[in-house]
């Protein structure tokens, strides 16, 4: 990699690979707005606009040629391995292929990512009884483009003899002598992961080692260019999931070997193998972030209509499970609906005991003829009353279910109830039939109400679920479980809320994750020190997410309701404007004493907010911030809480001096260049 321009540069093989030097047998020549896909000779040629890939056609596949994100082309053209792809456990590494198809369509995955041109080639291996699938999407504008491999078994397939070699599901022939490796990936566990030390963000400096099966991204930079490979899969760092190989490098470059396939899953049907995103970017640190954040965006597209809202989920006030299960009976969601009417809020779900004491049980609500809490109906009259309530009050409704739920029971509470948020909990994805039969229910039930429903993942426990890059373009990720009271190792710290929010806005678009919000008053005073922090400051913890009452707002006092109600009325004037931002951290890591902050960049306006945090044990009234993007400009600040305007100089290394005179004290404001 020369440094100002970004090349997959090719290596001399040591072992030669059995490449055709016969055109494609198939032609295309395709586009999509900017996306372009098109065969010359025995090359495919696949390009977004702004990152271009070529592969060339070989006896066994598809075989990448260059990657680059400008006009310049390689001199260099030999390489080490026989295609992309080595499918060990599945297909022999020697075994010749024969190309089926080749085809270039615009597409959208049936409306749950944004419109790319796909293309997708198709190779039968007759010898050892397998097809498969190479599927390219190119959004048009992208800086970085998504492959993933599919395969199916045939009448004549055996699981070969030879399995040399790691299995192989992306393939960079990439030069990292001089490069700086950079490992990245996110730990799930959140319900136990309460700790200062127990940081959520895992970045690692690699130093010689050429094995990393912990992260979800290696990123290699040379100079100002650099290049991400990230999978998306369920892989977090304490949780391996469900065949997620690793990233490795050897003397042909950098490859991936996660599957999460293997031969004992193989049907008749094609299924599908771990997808991944190559991402190119020029610059520092920021620009890495940004091409990330801006192809996540694209992957995972935000509807307006649907995915922004304030929820508010009533488990998480109780003290023990019995009052939490209470707190989902109808006479409790009726005074929630009105309680968050008052507040703000927008979506109430209704959380674990709808349906009784057995959460196994999903065919309908209870009513007065079947289960109840001892002498409280659960729904005397079925969803009839809470569904009237919320649809007065201008509230939508959500439901939480245990992942076994059958999809016709969803479903039907959709239809009956109108729930349209729902979080599924319990799962333990930890086989292949496990992880995607789950999958394949959410799509097929959000299918059948037209895009209007939404499923919100989790990352509070251990066993695998569907971690932090895959699945949201189903719904949000829920981060963790913050009470109040017990058990202690989920209690709410304002603090440690903020570190994990302001690591996860690092290297993902935060307001696809559901960032929790706690009745500081009924906080244990004996543990945490959120009492001694205000409303405003907890509810502000969570706005450049998606904001969660983990509680029964019911709870709160006038005077806390007093304090909120003008914070989430100003911030629903601003939110649309946010979520057409990039969320990215600023200042220090929180650890109660520091001055952190995020900044939500528009780089189409290039305007946006920063909501700026003084820690409680912070002594300092005044700070310097970096911020990204910006040098030496002079930005209009409007306190949005305020309505008061100021202008701020931005240096040309990008701080800004701002001030907050009160510890445990925030400041929102809204920013353009003058």
């Amino acid at each position: 990699m020369r440094p100002n321009h970004l090349i997959v540069c090719l290596l001399t093989a040591l072992l030669g690979a059995a490449c055709t030097t016969e055109k494609f047998p198939i032609q295309i020549n395709e586009s999509f707005l900017e996306a372009k896909a098109f065969t010359r000779g025995n090359r495919l040629h696949v390009s977004t606009g702004k990152i271009d890939r070529e592969w060339e056609l070989t006896a066994a596949g598809l075989l990448t040629k260059t990657v680059e994100n400008d006009a310049q082309r390689p001199s260099t053209t030999t390489e080490g391995h026989l295609a992309d792809w080595n499918l060990t456990g599945i297909l022999s590494p020697d075994t010749k292929g024969r190309l089926l198809g080749l085809s270039a369509q615009r597409a959208n995955d049936e409306g749950f990512t944004s419109e790319h041109l796909e293309v997708v080639a198709e190779f039968e291996y007759p010898e050892q009884g397998i097809r498969l699938k190479y599927v390219i999407w190119a959004y048009p504008k992208a800086p970085g483009m998504r492959t993933q491999l599919f395969v199916k078994k045939l009448a004549n397939f055996q699981v070969p003899d030879n399995q040399i070699g790691n299995a192989r599901a992306e393939y960079l022939p990439v030069d990292t002598e001089g490069v700086t490796t950079k490992l990245i990936g996110y730990y799930n566990h959140t319900q136990r992961r309460n700790t200062s030390k127990d940081e959520i963000l895992k970045e690692e400096i690699t130093k010689g080692a050429t094995d990393f099966q912990w992260p979800s991204i290696i990123d290699l930079q040379s100079g100002n260019d650099g290049l991400m490979l990230i999978q998306e899969s369920h892989k977090c760092v304490n949780q391996s999931g469900v065949n997620t190989g690793g990233f490795h490098i050897d003397d042909y470059g950098v490859y991936a070997s996660g599957l999460g396939i293997g031969a004992g899953d193989l049907t008749n049907e094609y299924r599908p193998i771990w997808a991944y995103w190559l991402i190119a970017y020029k610059g520092d640190d920021s620009h890495r972030q940004l091409a990330l954040k801006e192809f996540d965006r694209i992957r995972y597209p935000i509807d307006s209509k649907r995915d922004i809202y304030i929820m508010a989920n009533n488990w998480g006030s109780g003290s023990t499970k019995d009052e939490s299960l209470y707190a989902s009976r109808e006479a409790n969601i009726l005074t929630e609906i009105q309680s968050q009417k008052d507040l703000g809020i927008d979506v109430q779900q209704v959380d674990d005991g709808w349906q009784g004491l057995q959460y196994k049980t999903w065919d309908d609500v209870p009513t007065a003829n079947s289960k109840q809490f001892g002498q409280y109906d659960v729904y005397p009259e079925g969803w009839k009353n809470i569904k009237a309530s919320a649809k007065k009050e201008g509230i939508r409704l959500g439901l939480w279910a245990a992942w076994g739920i059958p999809g016709e029971d969803l479903l039907r509470h959709y239809k009956t109830g109108g729930f349209a948020y729902y979080k599924l909990d319990f799962a333990n994805l930890d086989t292949y039939e496990k992880f995607h039969g789950l999958v394949d229910k959410v799509r097929t039930f959000i299918l059948a109400t037209d895009h209007k429903a939404r499923v919100n993942w989790d990352v509070t426990e251990n066993p695998a679920r569907i971690g932090y890059f895959f699945g949201r373009e189903y719904g949000n990720i829920y981060l963790e479980n913050r009470k109040p009271i017990n058990p202690p190792h989920v209690l709410y710290h304002p603090y440690l809320v903020l570190r994990d929010t302001w690591q996860v806005a690092k290297y993902t678009n935060l307001n696809k994750f559901q960032i929790s919000i706690q009745n500081i008053d009924r906080v244990n005073r004996q543990l945490s020190d959120a009492h001694l922090h205000n409303h405003p400051y907890s509810v502000a913890i969570a706005l450049m997410g998606s904001p969660i009452f983990f509680q029964e707002t019911r709870y709160y006092s006038e005077e806390a309701r007093d304090q909120i109600r003008p914070v989430l009325k100003v911030y629903k004037t601003h939110r649309d404007e946010m979520y057409k931002g990039f969320v990215f951290p600023i200042g220090e890591k929180p650890d109660n004493a520091s001055w952190p902050g995020f900044q939500n960049y528009n780089p189409d306006t290039d305007s946006g907010y920063l909501m700026v945090f003084r820690e409680i044990n912070n002594r300092e009234a005044a700070k310097s911030m970096k911020l990204h993007f910006i040098k030496n400009k002079t930005l209009v600040l409007t306190n949005v809480m305020t309505g008061t305007t100021e202008h701020k100089k931005v240096d040309a290394e990008g701080h800004i001096d701002l001030g907050i005179a009160d510890a445990a004290d925030f400041r929102f404001y809204k920013y353009e260049i003058k």
